[in-house]
């Protein structure tokens, strides 16, 4: 072996060794591990590059993290030899088989614990030259069939004791995030369409009665169907302009290979699942589906699943609704009580025969009307309700329409994930809430059902609540529903704690602070006064007017 070879073996081997020493370390700290998981890394990438103003001046690095596009997580160090000088013919012929021959057996026999190492690992050799500007990329994949024979075994296991049992034998979160991505690895299941539909939809059935774990497992399956989809899949029919946004450009026909059907009903089943995170991504999968030739796909983006009722005309209004798309479109023929009655029952209707309770409204109507709530987003939605809630008669319906759709960690389409993000129903029950004091069991409800860690636009309703019904005593129970469901994000309401004024109102919120649990006890008296400071000298004031009565 060429001199030069020998001490860049060495090296690279120790900076790897150091590098192993503290991962291995930190492996250790971990807490609780997946039967799902056999190791933690599955990535080595060594290589050299050249300097960037002054190419002698290149160092040496290795990767043990894939890299994103606009990081680097490489540790460098600063070669003693000349790289440059270092043909790709030794690189290749004498260097590569001896890092091979010393790291095989390390990643085979958990020489670095038994954690260390993932069932596959993808060895990878980049190196720069700056004098003739090519670059030699080799990777290679190695595979331990001990490990991978263990995930099998301990895959098939999870699948008959955590699945396909019945409750109350639940998986735990950290299962649930590898399950998905090894249900669709090619490594360790055969590909069956029908058997990965079936054990989705068996788990999703399961968690149904536990929320938090229900949204677990959605966002891992999710995140494990896009990864298919977009480095498996779509890749043999799209070129990737943007690895980023992940948009895809179709290939010549010649370029791409016979669509197999159960590979199809996979996209196809993998795009329905995405619209419960975002149905404007189910419709851009969709797009993908219908471009290579899948009807079904095409069917959708224009009829829906013709499972409900897609349009409905008469005097009143014109109703289209695209269950697929989650989208209703509501022209408003005439601006009146009817119009509106009409809007809402076909909705009603809609959400009855199984619409998607987190749907996009497009609405054609000349009201402008919106809600006197700070923080709501404009929507379509927003002035629909707005304009329907115009008519009292019309606000029983309003009020059942909310009962069918309100669901904690769901989310009306009508914006951008984000800040704006409301709970179906939230314009209809808020704008109840101002209108009529019928409705405050309603309201309290809703309170209590919010996402409050991450619904934060509500958070201003408090205001217009008191500056729509005051302050009186025996509005201090749905008082303290609203100020509870705030986001936690919400900040101390300006001039509240000048409202309570009377031992009456004292009194009746010490009743409610005295059936609160301490945390939310706290959470009270902040919304209310603000500082601790400001506490103090709010109860000192309290306990001087409970004295009077």
């Amino acid at each position: 072996m060429n001199e030069h070879v020998k001490i860049l073996l060495e090296e690279t081997w120790n900076q790897l060794a150091s590098l192993a020493l503290r991962e291995k370390q930190r492996i250790g700290e971990f807490g609780q591990r997946s039967m799902l998981q056999v190791g933690i890394h599955d990535y080595i990438r060594v290589g050299y590059r050249k300097g960037k103003n002054n190419w002698t001046a290149g160092n040496m690095f290795v990767e043990i993290e894939r890299p994103f596009s606009w990081s680097d997580s490489a540790y460098t160090w600063e070669p003693e030899v000349d790289v440059e000088a270092l043909t790709d013919e030794q690189l290749l012929q004498e260097w590569l088989p001896a890092f091979r021959d010393r790291l095989k057996p390390v990643f085979e026999e958990d020489r670095w614990g038994a954690q260390y190492y993932d069932y596959k690992l993808e060895v990878g050799l980049y190196v720069e030259r700056a004098l003739t500007g090519d670059t030699l990329q080799h990777t290679e994949y190695w595979i331990n069939e001990r490990k991978r024979g263990v995930l099998r075994e301990a895959l098939d296991q999870f699948i008959t004791d955590k699945v396909q049992t019945p409750p109350p034998r639940y998986p735990k979160p950290l299962d649930l995030h590898f399950f998905g991505q090894l249900l669709l690895n090619p490594d360790i299941t055969e590909r069956d369409t029908d058997r990965i539909i079936e054990l989705c939809s068996r788990m999703d059935t399961k968690l149904q009665s536990i929320p938090k774990l229900r949204a677990e497992w959605d966002r891992d399956l999710l995140w494990a169907l896009r990864t298919w989809a977009n480095e498996q899949y779509l890749p043999h029919y799209f070129n990737n302009s943007d690895s980023y946004s992940q948009e895809h450009t179709l290939k010549p026909t010649t370029e791409r290979p016979a669509v197999d059907p159960k590979e199809m009903e996979l996209l196809l089943y993998a795009a329905l699942c995405m619209g419960r995170e975002s149905a404007d991504e189910r419709q851009k999968y969709l797009e993908y589906a219908a471009q290579i030739g899948s009807d079904t796909a095409t069917r959708y983006l224009k009829e829906g699943s013709g499972d409900v009722e897609s349009v409905r005309k008469n005097a009143y209004i014109v109703g289209k609704a695209n269950d697929i798309l989650q989208l209703i479109e509501i022209k408003l023929l005439t601006e009146d009580e009817a119009a509106y009655r009409e809007a809402l029952t076909y909705i009603c209707d809609l959400v009855r025969q199984g619409f998607p309770r987190e749907y996009k409204l497009k609405l054609g109507s000349k009201s402008k009307l919106l809600l006197p709530v700070k923080g709501l987003a404009k929507s379509p939605l927003h002035r629909f309700f707005a304009g329907a809630l115009q008519y009292d008669n019309l606000h029983p319906i309003i009020a059942d329409y909310a009962k069918l759709v309100m669901k904690e960690f769901s989310w009306y389409n009508d914006v951008e994930p984000g800040e704006k993000s409301v709970m179906p129903g939230t314009y209809g029950v808020l704008g109840l809430g101002l209108y009529s004091t019928e409705y405050f069991p309603l309201l309290t409800e809703y309170m209590q059902l919010v996402d409050t860690e991450h619904q934060m636009a509500h958070n201003s309703y408090i205001q217009a609540f008191v500056e729509t019904h005051g302050l009186e005593p025996q509005l201090v129970p749905v008082l303290t529903a609203i100020l509870l469901g705030s986001g936690q994000s919400a900040r101390p309401v300006k001039g509240l704690a000048d409202h309570w004024n009377t031992p009456e109102l004292i009194m009746a919120l010490d009743e409610q602070l005295a059936a609160l649990e301490d945390y939310q006890r706290e959470q009270l008296l902040y919304l209310i006064c603000g500082s601790e400071s400001k506490q103090k000298k709010f109860l000192q004031q309290a306990n001087q007017l409970r004295a009077q009565k």
